[in-house]
């Protein structure tokens, strides 16, 4: 407040004079006895909800509670989730002052001035015709200019409120101090923020897509580059095959054949800031599409490119070269006619790769020319108990493990000997949890084989940062955030409800396990609507402290409704689901498992698996079109007066997997190949199998029908089972179904190829 006349939330005192009085005795208090001042605001709120019911004309109020007054509102939609959340939270913390005279915590005073000013906006927006001028949010200041408060408050409240001065709203901050370089810039940790800056913070942003750290550049790599980088399969067959051909005359061609996004860019900028001397002796062309003039187009430049790999010129040639080049621009490549120069023998070479065949194919090497596929190095493995991704793992163990070359764990350490404790803080605490990491990378995963998601290291990187680091860079202390405030910004939230900040956690969304249908969440939903204690149910279900101690301070109030009960809810089930193996257990897509351990017995020609697959996609397909009686399937629509079927023996062709030995699959087809013939072997057809395919038949299989956006989307599958369905008997025989009557009659041909018909039983 700034005079007698402009105290706080004066601006509502004409039309709720007992509501501003007692917001001005809350803030008259709050230095003075917190305790006193959290029983004001109760009393404010209490007015602001005499006031509504009042103008509202609803039912008078009397000997009803707080909680059911807000209830009401709530239920019938006089108040916003927004506001009925600064409702409970002032309603929380007046009643542990109101029941315990022990009580008197400054911090949550400081919370609750804070809601009470965003509930008299509230009011007077949706309550007054008048145009009123409403002040921003001021924090209230010390009642006397005693220097020691004024620079704790400002040390340890103003500045963490949002504030860079006493008493005025952060609106147009300027931006940060310049860091100041420290002597060696090559330390992988600097100490050198002023007070009030967060170390964490500043080293959680090197992570952002929007950082320096994210700009690609081949010809310097950071020390924290260097730091974050990961040793994957796929580097290290490179490193061998630059070994293998160093110091010889003949010429050599390195291809490195992937999609966009898949860390080719990466693994060269690596290997020439690190590892030079194995590309002293090789050009380097990363893009190769792009044209040297204007004239050329992408095959023509190509063909200049790699004319010394020509079948003209290979024989002489002793150019070395590495090209990395999309696959699909490959294939045309090699396919095309070209003006001046032939290719045929590096066609040849391609073709007999086989990297455009079913089969796996990480690096291949013949004469002079090797072949890198990013295609079949993923960034996750399969084994026989589900899949996991020691890349992501290791990424992990970069940012949280408490190594002491680790800046993110240095810098923890330096903010705490500052007191600094910001929900970055306690969300980068609770992913130090390594089961709460594999869970994390179980939903990667996840999102990949369900969505098709290419997660990079520096998608990944900046999805870090997007889970921990709150929205508008709020570095309030924990202890100045309401409870809400608190369930908003942490981790689980951050994790499934920021659907527009990214491809990943717009996966990320689909996935919550809010989603999900289980008995064990409609038991939780169950015991949260009937304990009058929530403390035992979050100490059973919630093994992570951080997330404890989060959830806590609303257990003992167990009323909560609306939004503040969602919100609670939402966040107890996330939480549970991050925190706690059995529960998550509890949570499994059971078809997502089937498919991937489906996908690894594929991989590894486990025969028991593939019959077992093959038998439930026979199944799905006669289901499909439908079926009258076994072997048999509708060749014509449903809705016809009398149905049509052929016999249809489909045999299935498995020669096309290999074998593997290996327990651990780092390279691996990502889709389950199946083939069907009629008899033939000679005469086969092929189908990949994708989970949302796969899932889609699982329905189909139990008696799912699919509806005419199932048919557009399994396009393939339709037209798949068109070409099987030429395998049948239909030129010899068919079945004729009339369904009203529920008979059938068969024409076929006899030994003397005449057309029978008969009745059939």
């Amino acid at each position: 407040m700034t005079t007698n006349d402009q105290y706080f939330l004066s601006f509502i005192e004409p039309v709720n004079q007992v509501a501003a009085q007692n917001a001005k005795k809350m803030e008259e208090l709050i230095y003075e006895d917190a305790g006193s001042s959290i029983v004001k605001a109760r009393l404010f709120l209490e007015a602001i909800l005499d006031e509504v019911y009042k103008i509202e004309k609803l039912e008078s109020s009397y000997g009803q509670s707080l909680y059911d007054r807000i209830s009401y509102l709530t239920r019938n939609e006089y108040i916003d989730r927004k506001i009925q959340q600064s409702f409970d939270t002032i309603r929380l913390s007046g009643n542990k002052a109101a029941h315990d005279g022990n009580f008197n915590d400054i911090t949550a005073a400081f919370k609750l001035h804070k809601e009470m000013y965003h509930i008299a906006v509230w009011f007077v927006e949706v309550y007054t015709i008048d145009q009123v001028k409403i002040p921003i949010y001021e924090v209230p200041k010390p009642p006397k200019p005693d220097v020691d408060i004024e620079d704790l408050v400002h040390q340890k409240i103003l500045q963490l409120f949002g504030t860079n001065s006493i008493g005025k709203e952060n609106k147009d901050v300027g931006p940060a101090p310049m860091e100041v370089p420290s002597d060696n810039s090559n330390e992988i940790f600097e100490n050198n923020l002023p007070d009030g800056e967060s170390f964490l913070i500043r080293e959680l942003r090197r992570l952002q897509d929007s950082s320096q750290e994210a700009i690609e550049n081949a010809n310097q790599f950071s020390r924290f580059k260097n730091y974050m980088h990961v040793d994957r399969q796929i580097q290290l067959d490179f490193e061998k095959i630059l070994r293998g051909r160093a110091n010889t005359n003949k010429g050599n061609l390195i291809l490195l054949c992937g999609s966009v996004g898949d860390g080719k860019s990466h693994l060269l900028a690596y290997l020439k800031e690190n590892k030079s001397e194995l590309l002293e002796e090789y050009t380097i062309y990363n893009d190769a599409t792009e044209s040297f003039s204007p004239g050329k187009n992408a095959m023509e430049t190509l063909e200049e490119v790699l004319k010394g790999f020509s079948d003209e010129q290979i024989d002489q040639n002793q150019d070395k070269i590495i090209l990395a080049i999309n696959m699909g621009v490959l294939h045309n490549f090699i396919n095309e006619k070209h003006q001046t120069y032939s290719y045929t023998r590096l066609k040849q070479f391609v073709e007999t790769s086989g990297l455009f065949s079913p089969e796996i194919t990480t690096h291949f090497s013949e004469g002079n020319t090797d072949l890198l596929s990013f295609g079949d190095y993923h960034s996750y493995e399969l084994t026989e108990s589900g899949p996991t991704s020691s890349f992501y793992l290791t990424l992990f163990q970069r940012i949280f493990s408490k190594h002491e070359l680790n800046p993110f764990t240095l810098a923890l350490a330096e903010d705490e000997k500052r007191d600094s404790n910001t929900m970055a803080h306690e969300n980068f605490r609770m992913l130090q949890s390594e089961f709460v990491q594999k869970q994390i990378v179980n939903l990667l995963v996840e999102a990949i084989v369900k969505h098709k998601l290419v997660i990079s290291a520096r998608a990944f990187l900046n999805f870090i940062a997007d889970i921990i680091l709150p929205d508008d860079d709020d570095q309030r202390p924990i202890e100045f955030m309401s409870e809400f405030e608190i369930l908003k910004n942490s981790v689980p939230t951050l994790l499934f409800n920021r659907k527009e900040r990214s491809g990943i956690l717009h996966a990320m969304s689909k996935l919550d396990p809010i989603h999900k249908r289980s008995v064990h969440i409609d038991h939780i939903v169950i015991e949260l609507n009937t304990l009058n204690d929530w403390d035992g149910l979050i100490s059973e279900h919630i093994h992570s402290a951080a997330g404890k101690a989060w959830l806590k301070p609303l257990a003992n109030d167990a009323q909560l409704i609306g939004e503040s009960f969602n919100l609670f809810f939402r966040t107890f089930i996330r939480l549970a689901y991050l925190s706690n193996q059995s529960f998550a257990t509890n949570l499994i897509d059971s078809n997502f498992a089937s498919y991937l351990r489906y996908l690894y017995n594929f991989n590894v020609k486990n025969k028991d698996s593939i019959i077992t697959f093959y038998g439930e996609i026979k199944s799905a397909i006669f289901n499909w079109k439908g079926t009258p009686k076994k072997d048999y399937i509708y060749v014509n629509k449903a809705d016809e007066k009398f149905r049509l079927a052929q016999q249809l023996n489909l045999k299935p062709y498995a020669s096309h997997l290999k074998h593997s030995s290996e327990e651990i699959l780092s390279s691996f087809k990502s889709t389950i190949l199946i083939g069907y013939h009629d008899g033939d072997s000679s005469n086969r057809e092929f189908l990949d199998i994708d989970f949302p395919l796969y899932e889609l038949l699982m329905k189909v299989q139990e008696g799912y029908r699919p509806n005419k956006k199932d048919k557009e989307d399994a396009i393939k599958f339709v037209e798949y089972i068109e070409k099987l369905m030429t395998f049948g008997e239909q030129r010899n025989e068919m079945l004729i179904h009339y369904p009203d009557d529920k008979k059938y009659y068969k024409i076929k041909k006899d030994d003397f190829d005449r057309f029978v018909f008969e009745r059939e039983n």
